[in-house]
């Protein structure tokens, strides 16, 4: 029987889609700005922090390439970049198997983030153990499952909560044991800020999602709403951002650019075209959130 050889590097960084990793980074830096202003940033709970964010969004990329490869969502028709189940790259065993390792290292890195921040309080383990399981299984079943809710439109509402204030608020708890009005401000931008990352891949994927049955919030809008509808999420994140901007915080509006240049392809533009504001609005994210956080930490 002959050996398969290992997947080049390449491939698995086309699996876990690296410009969509600034999104968990902006979530988390945001949180510990929002703490840090308060004279309670704690570097290990930040280090650990980020570590988790981003194995969770990486299992989230890993299993929605999944999900949608043997769904048959992904064909060779496809607008924005090539899947590597979709496109044989790797096969399903494989690619399970990524999905598995990822899991356990996201829950590995979970628990010793919980360790590090909560001691032996119970009570909070509780509450925080919850809220792992939760978002382990929203990463997992955007698409994969019998009833994926990535395919009933509800997509939308899990980045908001998961990006947004389970995130945000979440690693804020963690260094400062308390909720601020500032938090939800937060959350509320960066939360906001990642549906947009989303609306833009849905908007670039109606035609294809449409012939998968795979009906994204974006497909039940319609080209002409959705659009209208990602002008709508950025105006009310930014206005968000305002309420943080004390200090040194108006350096976020830096991040504007790339935001309004990905909002002008949008508005403008479909299919492929729109992989270029993917990028660009999880850049511009990351540059508003990030320099807000800064803000708040030097306020």
């Amino acid at each position: 029987m002959t050996k398969r050889a290992p997947m080049p590097l390449s491939t698995w960084l086309n699996a876990i889609r690296p410009k969509t990793l600034p999104l968990a980074l902006a979530s988390i830096l945001l949180g510990a700005g929002v703490a840090a202003g308060e004279g309670d940033v704690d570097g290990g709970v930040l280090l650990l922090a980020l570590l988790t964010a981003l194995l969770l969004q990486i299992l989230s990329n890993l299993a929605n390439d999944y999900g949608d490869g043997v769904r048959g969502t992904d064909s060779v028709d496809r607008t924005g970049p090539v899947r590597v189940l979709a496109s044989g790259q790797v096969t399903p065993a494989q690619l399970l198997s990524a999905i598995r390792l990822t899991a356990a290292l996201a829950v590995l890195s979970g628990l010793l983030l919980l360790g590090w921040a909560l001691g032996a309080d119970r009570g909070a383990w509780l509450g925080f153990l919850l809220l792992g399981a939760l978002a382990l299984l929203a990463a997992l079943t955007y698409t994969l499952g019998r009833r994926p809710y990535g395919y009933m439109g509800l997509g939308d509402l899990a980045v908001f909560v998961f990006f947004g204030p389970v995130a945000v608020l979440g690693t804020a708890w963690l260094m400062q044991h308390q909720l601020t009005p500032a938090g939800w401000w937060a959350s509320l931008a960066v939360g906001l800020l990642s549906v947009a990352v989303l609306n833009i891949n849905n908007i670039r994927d109606l035609e294809s999602d449409r012939r998968a049955g795979k009906h994204t919030l974006a497909l039940r809008l319609g080209l002409a709403r959705a659009r209208a509808y990602q002008l709508l999420l950025l105006t009310t994140a930014l206005l968000a951002g305002t309420q943080l901007m004390a200090g040194w915080g108006f350096l976020a509006l830096l991040g504007l650019r790339p935001l309004a240049e990905a909002t002008r392809l949008v508005l403008t533009e479909q299919g492929p075209a729109l992989n270029r504001a993917l990028g660009l609005t999880a850049r511009g994210t990351l540059i508003f959130t990030g320099l807000l956080a800064l803000g708040l930490a030097w306020g």
